[in-house]
């Protein structure tokens, strides 16, 4: 009888290890979209047991990014990758040499980029938030103003009439709505059925 039970424990345990490591994050570099969408990972980790870095070289004005992977370095043209996950599930993608962190994903992809810019002397610098959207993870990025939310829903009049009623400035797009977790923008979309 002893050994039935530890038999069944046994089998138990191993099927809530094989299930937690299954839902283990995962941080790595994906060359295309289709490859975020299937999961397929380039230098990828199991966050719960490896660690890499992915440097963006950014302040360096550099075309690639840097992946620091099972102690060698690997540099990646940003134009032929198309972003990459970090261990927190952090997403960011690259358009133009550029980085697009994402924010929220909804109707729209939106994504955040944060810029400094020295004021004064005195008042210091300044960090501004610039934002950012696509329909989705394969379409292009557009910074998020009026204009280029009609223009991606060009032949739906209807919806624009009531994007003009619900949003006033191009500041207003880029709003969190804490309640539902979601940016009010996208929040709105799909309350239209947008998706």
């Amino acid at each position: 009888m002893k050994s039935i039970y530890f038999i069944r424990s046994a089998v138990f345990a191993a099927l809530i290890l094989s299930s937690v490591s299954s839902f283990a994050q995962k941080s790595g570099v994906f060359k295309t979209f289709a490859d975020y969408t299937s999961g397929k990972m380039e230098y990828g980790i199991d966050c719960a047991t490896e660690k890499h870095k992915i440097k963006l070289n950014n302040f360096l004005g550099k075309d690639f990014i840097t992946v620091v992977h099972e102690g060698k370095s690997y540099d990646l043209k940003k134009a032929e990758t198309w972003g990459y996950q970090l261990c927190d599930e952090k997403v960011v993608r690259f358009q133009n040499n550029e980085h697009f962190p994402l924010a929220d994903k909804g109707a729209l992809w939106i994504y955040t980029k944060e810029t400094a810019k020295t004021v004064s002397h005195q008042a210091g610098v300044k960090t501004t938030t610039t934002y950012y959207f696509s329909r989705g993870g394969g379409d292009g990025i557009l910074e998020l103003t009026l204009l280029n939310l009609k223009a991606t829903f060009s032949g739906n009049h209807t919806l624009h009439d009531a994007i003009d009623s619900q949003f006033k400035t191009d500041a207003s797009l880029g709003e969190y709505d804490q309640f539902h977790k979601h940016y009010k923008i996208n929040h709105f979309l799909e309350s239209q059925n947008i998706k």
